[in-house]
């Protein structure tokens, strides 16, 4: 059998290997290996998924941002930012990539009133789907005000850590009711709120709220309303002690490695 060279596989394909690997490599190395390499990593599909999760600076960040959106041709649909994000990246990143369809943020830090950037965000990000976000509370109902709202295709939201708070539920059930995809993992989530959204949210085919403190995995109640959910998990949760600060440390100190078995069943 006739072995088959790098040299003659396709460039879309080639693009496709590529875009697997961090961006400074995209960036960097695979240009230097040869013409047909290089050729293939300005394939706008090989810039479609963008992980800055090893980016270590803001500055370096907002440099990179701005160099991956020109390789992109505005057709990035993917993107996991690193903790710093703040409302000027995520405006930034509307422009240059108005295709996105799927975010990840580990914190969402804002330094813009919203009445200010709101107006920015209409008619952009119209094909986005889903969030991630690893810090709750304030973070998300800011994200939610500021970039879901105006996106007809938003299906999906995952949350670890933090606390679920009352106007943050509120927020959830009363902006996004046709959610369909609901993950919140490792955070503060008293039963009120749960049963908040389970009775407000009822398009949800997949709600997830492992591990969570502030309701018993087995309440009565809670598994009679999700009893109409395709997929509803809640094991590991458990009711909050009053008298122990360890569970609320839990949940503020959640980190993504600490939860590796997440298996969220969404199509992304």
């Amino acid at each position: 059998m006739e072995e088959r060279k790098w040299e003659d596989m396709s460039t879309d394909c080639l693009a496709n290997i590529f875009g697997r690997l961090d961006i400074e490599s995209r960036l960097l190395h695979i240009p230097a290996v040869c013409k047909h390499w290089y050729r293939a990593v300005q394939n706008p599909l090989c810039w479609e998924k963008l992980d800055f999760r090893a980016i270590d600076s803001e500055s370096k960040l907002s440099q990179l941002m701005k160099i991956v959106a020109n390789h992109s041709e505005r057709c990035a649909i993917s993107h996991v930012l690193v903790h710093f994000c703040t409302t000027k990246d995520l405006i930034q990143l509307s422009e240059a990539c108005p295709a996105l369809k799927t975010l990840e943020l580990h914190t969402f830090l804002d330094c813009v009133p919203l009445n200010v950037v709101v107006p920015s965000f209409k008619g952009r990000w119209k094909n986005l789907e889903f969030i991630s976000i690893d810090d709750s509370g304030d973070s998300i109902v800011e994200l939610i005000e500021l970039v879901c709202i105006h996106s007809t295709s938003f299906t999906g939201l995952r949350i670890g850590g933090g606390d679920i708070y009352d106007y943050a539920a509120y927020k959830i059930v009363s902006l996004l009711p046709k959610l369909k995809y609901l993950a919140i993992n490792h955070a503060i989530l008293e039963k009120k709120n749960l049963l908040l959204i389970l009775q407000g949210c009822r398009e949800l085919v997949f709600l997830d709220v492992r591990n969570c403190i502030g309701f018993q995995e087995d309440d009565e109640e809670i598994l009679k309303l999700s009893s109409v959910i395709k997929s509803f998990r809640c094991d590991g949760s458990k009711a909050q002690d009053p008298t122990c600060n360890d569970d609320y440390n839990y949940c503020l100190d959640f980190e993504v490695q600490d939860y590796d078995d997440y298996d969220f069943d969404y199509h992304y």
